[in-house]
């Protein structure tokens, strides 16, 4: 009986995952499907060196970053190859590696062509019940100095005090109203 067959799909600038991390979730993954390729996004040659010799070695793909320096947090490219993954027939499913970006819409597409989904990451994210499985990586299985990315509770902040409201009497604009409403003319003139 022939495996599932499975593309990889990793964001390596949202997951700072070294190397042999990363062949060891492959190597876990390779047990249940069949891993027809990788395709690595944000990759940078020089930033990313432990890889180089293994993509080459294995043929995969990669997709530079974009010129943008804005930090984007869904990777417009793999976007697209998600897509165009969603209308293949020989592939059943997907496993993704991706920012936290609003990813529900390439999750859709892909389960509603059939496709399985699977979230890698360290910690569940908070699109996790939309995706078939995941994946957990290890901790040991990050660049040195990295950690996991926080999850970002939005604390409500207390509204800033507002200083009472004095009021300063100019001298000019007290006498601009006396002059425009007329009072002095009419007290004038009153006997």
């Amino acid at each position: 009986m022939n495996k599932p067959k499975m593309i990889i799909l990793a964001d390596i600038a949202s997951l700072k995952v070294t190397c042999v991390g990363f062949k060891q979730i492959v190597k876990n993954l390779e047990a249940k499907y069949e891993i027809v390729t990788c395709k690595f996004f944000s990759y940078v040659a020089k930033r990313n060196r432990d890889y180089n010799e293994y993509i080459s070695a294995n043929g995969y793909g990669v997709s530079l970053p974009s010129a943008s320096r804005r930090r984007n947090k869904l990777d417009s490219n793999q976007v697209i190859e998600a897509a165009d993954i969603a209308y293949n027939d020989r592939i059943d499913a997907v496993a993704m590696i991706s920012g936290e970006g609003d990813i529900l819409p390439v999750i859709d597409l892909l389960k509603g062509k059939g496709k399985e989904v699977f979230d890698i990451n360290v910690d569940s994210g908070k699109y996790n019940y939309a995706y078939s499985g995941f994946i957990a990586v290890p901790t040991s299985a990050l660049r040195e100095g990295y950690t996991a990315p926080a999850t970002k509770a939005k604390a409500k902040k207390a509204p800033k005090p507002v200083a009472p409201v004095q009021k300063t009497v100019n001298p000019y604009v007290e006498q601009a109203r006396n002059v425009l409403s007329g009072s002095e003319i009419l007290s004038k003139y009153r006997r």
